[in-house]
C-alpha cells in the first residue's frame, strides 16, 4: 500500500538527483530511501526511478505522479503550519544545494549560507562554484549565473547587475605606462578566460572592446585573473566587486570600459515549495540589495534606483 511519506521520498530523489543528497535533505540514511523506494516500485508494478553511479534519473511514470506527490508535500506543510506554533515557524532544516560562479559564490553566496546554518543547526548547506554552469544531475536548489538564464522548465531572478572594469597593477603600470585610451591597449596583453571555455555573450564583449589585444593570461578561475593582474601579467578585465578591494589594483579607463552584466539566479518549480530553499533566495536577495554599490564598482555613492 502506497503511504505518503514514500511520494515525499521519491519528490525528494527527484529534486537531488541522488540516493544520499534526498537522504540528507530528510534526515534519512540513503539504505532507508532506496528501500522506500523500492516499495514504491513493488506496488506501482514499475521503476520509477534510474539508479546509476552519476546519480538517479526519474522514469516516465516517476515524472508522471511528481505532480501528486507535491500535491501530497503541501498538504502535510499546511498541516504543520497549523500545528506549530509561531514561534517555532522560523526553524529551517533539510539540505540546500546552490551552484554559482566562484567569484559570486564566494563573496556574496557563502555569508548568507553561513549565516542561514548559524540561525538554524538543523539547516545543511552546499555550495558547488564553478565558471561554467553546472549541470542539473547533481540537484541543485538553486542555480547562479551570468546572463542568460537557465533554459529548463524554472523561475528565473534576477538578483543584481554587475560592472566588469579593466584593472592594472600599479608596478605594471610604472613600467609599460597607462593607457589612455582604448587604441592604447592593444599595445599591452590581456587577462581574461580561456576562448574557448566562454559563452558567446562574454566573446562579444571580448571582441566589442578588444578586438586586437592578446590573452596572454587565461584561466576559468576569476580568482586567478586577480592575482595575474596584481602579479604584472597583463591589464585584467575583472569584476568591480573583487577587483576594487585589491590595492595594488588601479581601475583604468571607467568611462570606456564598463562592462555590466547580470547575475541571474534560476529555481526549479519544486523548489519554490520547499521552504529552507526558499529562505536562502530571500536572504541572497537581500544580501544583494544591501552590497548592490560593490557589484557595480559604485563607492561612497548610492546605488541607481531601478526603473
Amino acid at each position: 500500500m502506497l503511504r505518503a511519506d514514500d511520494m515525499l521520498i521519491l519528490l525528494e530523489v527527484a529534486r537531488c538527483g541522488t540516493l544520499v543528497g534526498a537522504g540528507q535533505a530528510l534526515g534519512l540514511d540513503h539504505t532507508t530511501v532506496s528501500r522506500r523506494l523500492t516499495a514504491v516500485e513493488q506496488e506501482l508494478g514499475s521503476p520509477v526511478v534510474i539508479r546509476s553511479a552519476q546519480g538517479c534519473r526519474m522514469t516516465d511514470l516517476g515524472r508522471s505522479i511528481l505532480d501528486a506527490s507535491e500535491r501530497i508535500e503541501d498538504a502535510l506543510a499546511d498541516v504543520r503550519n497549523h500545528a506549530q506554533r509561531p514561534t517555532s515557524a522560523a526553524s529551517l532544516k533539510g539540505l540546500v544545494r546552490v551552484n554559482s560562479t566562484d567569484g559570486f559564490g564566494l563573496r556574496f553566496v557563502t555569508p548568507v549560507l553561513s549565516r542561514l546554518q548559524r540561525q538554524h543547526p538543523e539547516l545543511l548547506t552546499e555550495l558547488v562554484l564553478a565558471t561554467r554552469p553546472v549541470v542539473q544531475s547533481i540537484g541543485a536548489d538553486i542555480e547562479i549565473g551570468v546572463g542568460q538564464p537557465s533554459p529548463r522548465k524554472s523561475a528565473n531572478v534576477l538578483l543584481s547587475p554587475y560592472v566588469i572594469g579593466l584593472y592594472a597593477s600599479r608596478e605594471y603600470l610604472q613600467q609599460r605606462g597607462e593607457p589612455k585610451n582604448l587604441e592604447d591597449v592593444a599595445e599591452h596583453s590581456l587577462v581574461f578566460y580561456i576562448e574557448p571555455l566562454m559563452r558567446v555573450t562574454d566573446l562579444t564583449i571580448i571582441h566589442q572592446y578588444f578586438a586586437n589585444s592578446t590573452i596572454a593570461f587565461a584561466s576559468t578561475s576569476v580568482f586567478s585573473h586577480v592575482e595575474a593582474t596584481r602579479c604584472g601579467a597583463g591589464l585584467g578585465l575583472l569584476p568591480a566587486f573583487l577587483a576594487d578591494g585589491v590595492p595594488e589594483l588601479q581601475r583604468l579607463l571607467p568611462d570606456k570600459v564598463s562592462i555590466q552584466l547580470n547575475y541571474v539566479a534560476s529555481i526549479s518549480p519544486r523548489v519554490m515549495r520547499r521552504p529552507a530553499a526558499m529562505a536562502v533566495m530571500a536572504e541572497l536577495t537581500k544580501e544583494v540589495a544591501l552590497r548592490r554599490n560593490e557589484l557595480l564598482g559604485i563607492r561612497g555613492r548610492t546605488p541607481p534606483q531601478a526603473g
